[in-house]
């Protein structure tokens, strides 16, 4: 069979998921904006979590007041957990044991109650506030193609729950809350090499990382930006593979097309030898005691046969691992970015049947995995080889949507909206619930669903979770705020003329410390 020369650069470079563009070729420089160190003049991370096919998180927050949480079983007599299933929390503010997590996220737990995890209730897409009435009546925009997966994943990953009525220009409606914050936040990174990518990508959703001006590098879970592994000696087909990457570098017949294309597989190939050659070189400069315990920290503790799918907590210790390249000074063989974004992805949330089987399973290797992410984040801050430059990084989750409340027949739930969004960090202003819980009443008036099967309209906005972790990574102007977040001045300004609760009418929510 003829191996055409298209095929063969295809399969040689196999595994250098590298800078994807959205629309076009990147543009590698940004402009200079307002972004600053004013907070923190170390590295900053901000890592999300992808809940992939919409995580049913009324399991995972669930009352304990004596009439709420028999509003919580009589909806779901098969999957709701019972108290023996349950380890209660704390919430500041709150009457104590008023909440209560699964036993499955008992790590999480522990977290939560020391201080350094939060949960951020009844969040979801909005165009504008809206209630029951709003609804209803038709008159306010919700969300395009609500309930559909697609659709309000890229509603979380964009901040734009309107893509086809707003007004914001086309390349603003290609990209993400994550790639847009990069365009701002690149004039505080001067790394070496220039222009290194402030966006990681795992996996997760694509357009969360995509920015007009600044391109993800898109990595395999596994940690992998590399081309095939060239032998020592290498063989014939390591020869060819140098010499046709050579040639396809080099510039031909003037082509304006290969001429870029060249310039930007060169770029590839020097973030992606700049990448290795960091991760490698700023872990060892950690102690072997540091190393040892990190990678300790992501042994799973349970027996292989029950751990040998999970991929969540792999990824988080590649973004460890990157986080560690990326915080570690040039002078210490590091990248020395101030600030980064990391995306991964954890699938299998769809849960249409036999939630009470399936969704413990995906919340214990949940649990593992923030655990061991928390647990060595911490101990990275403790490390004198990053000098002034030590990391803090904060974990938060996104997923497509809520689940109704109502179970349907198959032991399962369905789609529905607003839901409760976890946060992880030591810059957490954790032991607390913010945002409002909704009423689990489905025999009253429901208020705050869209229908009698517990359907959450959301009471606070993507928009609104998203500035607040953008505003602790450095944005702070109206102007950088509206670029990155174009509906949430109008959101707000709604919610004001139109009384809505305080909260609605707040950019930001509450659950970072202040610096």
């Amino acid at each position: 069979m003829t191996t055409t020369r298209r095929q063969f650069l295809r399969r040689a470079t196999h595994g250098l998921g590298f800078l994807a563009a959205a629309a076009a070729l990147p543009r590698w420089v940004g402009n200079a904006h307002a972004a600053t160190l004013n907070g923190y003049s170390g590295s900053r991370v901000a890592v999300c979590v992808f809940l992939l096919g919409g995580n049913d998180s009324n399991n995972i927050l669930i009352p304990r007041e004596t009439n709420a949480y028999a509003q919580y079983l009589a909806a779901r007599p098969t999957i709701g957990l019972k108290a023996d299933q349950l380890d209660l929390i704390n919430p500041t503010g709150m009457a104590a044991g008023s909440f209560a997590l699964p036993k499955t996220l008992s790590k999480l737990r522990a977290h939560f109650e020391a201080g350094r995890a939060a949960f951020v209730c009844n969040v979801g897409p909005l165009v504008l506030p809206l209630t029951k009435a709003d609804y209803l009546a038709g008159g306010t925009a919700v969300p395009e193609n609500l309930f559909s997966h697609s659709d309000q994943q890229d509603a979380w990953a964009s901040a734009l729950a309107n893509p086809g009525s707003s007004t914001v220009t086309a390349d603003i409606k290609v990209t993400g809350w994550g790639g847009r914050a990069a365009d701002k936040l690149h004039v505080l990174n001067t790394s070496t090499p220039p222009d290194y990518p402030e966006v990681t990508s795992f996996g997760g959703k694509p357009r969360f990382c995509a920015g007009v001006e600044r391109k993800p590098m898109v990595v395999a879970p596994d940690g992998t930006l590399a081309f095939r592994t060239v032998a020592t000696p290498p063989s014939d087909f390591d020869l060819l593979q140098q010499a046709a990457l050579a040639d396809v570098m080099t510039v031909q017949d003037g082509n304006v097309l290969e001429t870029a294309y060249a310039g930007v597989f060169t770029t590839a190939q020097t973030f992606a030898s700049a990448r290795a050659a960091a991760r490698d070189a700023a872990w060892a400069q950690l102690p072997q005691a540091t190393r040892d315990a990190i990678d300790g920290y992501f042994v799973p503790t349970l027996p292989p046969e029950d751990t040998a799918k999970w991929t969540l907590h792999t990824q988080l210790y590649q973004v460890v691992r990157d986080l560690v390249a990326g915080a570690m000074p040039v002078s210490n063989a590091g990248l020395g970015l101030k600030r980064q974004v990391f995306s991964v992805g954890f699938g299998s949330f769809d849960t249409h049947h036999d939630e009470d089987v399936d969704q413990p399973k995906l919340l214990e290797q949940l649990d593992f995995a923030l655990d061991a992410f928390q647990k060595a984040v911490t101990l990275l801050e403790t490390q004198t080889a990053f000098g002034s430059n030590a990391p803090q990084a904060t974990l938060f989750t996104m997923s497509d949507f809520n689940r109704t409340l109502l179970e349907n027949g198959d032991s399962g739930t369905d789609h529905a909206w607003g839901g409760h969004a976890i946060v992880l960090g030591n810059r957490v202003a954790g032991k607390a619930l913010y945002g409002t819980f909704p009423s689990l009443d489905l025999s009253g008036s429901l208020d705050g669903s869209t229908d009698e099967r517990g359907r959450w309209i959301p009471t606070l906005t993507v928009e609104q979770y998203g500035w607040t972790l953008a505003s602790w990574l450095g944005l702070n102007t109206a102007v950088e705020r509206d670029y990155v977040f174009p509906n949430l001045a109008g959101y707000v300004a709604d919610a004001v003329a139109r009384s809505f609760p305080a909260q609605a009418r707040k950019y930001k929510v509450g659950f970072m410390l202040a610096d």
